[in-house]
């Protein structure tokens, strides 16, 4: 037993590593087969240096970096695109409720309210004062 499983263990260390009859229990590879494997392994260990040295390469690295920055930069465009139209929406709303409120208002002076009467009033001399203001600031930025 000894002397059978020493021959085993030598045998599967010695042609074993390329692929001997012990390995696979099929008939020992002749010298081609053998030369094909090894050219086999040649090749993909060829290709695995070749990707390697593309990592490595600091063109690659570069170009790797300016597509992350890009998706970041989209990504980031678009969560702002979102956030705008969200905002937009609110101030749609908020115009919209305030539109209505000065439709009441005006109705309400119309019917003689002397609160909304006076809110009218206030908020025409607010506006006048705007006007006024940029027609003043508009005169004094073209001297």
């Amino acid at each position: 037993m000894t002397s059978g499983s020493q021959a085993d263990a030598s045998g599967a260390g010695g042609a074993g590593g390329a692929g001997g009859a012990e390995e696979t229990g099929a008939e020992p590879l002749s010298p081609e087969q053998i030369e094909e494997r090894l050219r086999a392994q040649r090749v993909a260990l060829a290709a695995s240096v070749d990707e390697l040295a593309a990592r490595v390469d600091p063109r690659t690295q570069a170009r790797e970096a300016g597509e992350h920055l890009r998706e970041q930069a989209t990504a980031r465009a678009d969560q702002l695109r979102e956030q705008a139209a969200a905002g937009a929406g609110r101030l749609r709303e908020e115009a919209r409720r305030l539109a209505e409120q000065a439709e009441q208002t005006w109705e309400s002076a119309r019917q003689g309210d002397a609160e909304a009467t006076s809110a009218l009033a206030k908020a025409a001399a607010v506006a006048g004062g705007v006007v006024t203001a940029g027609i003043l600031l508009t005169r004094l930025a073209r001297r």
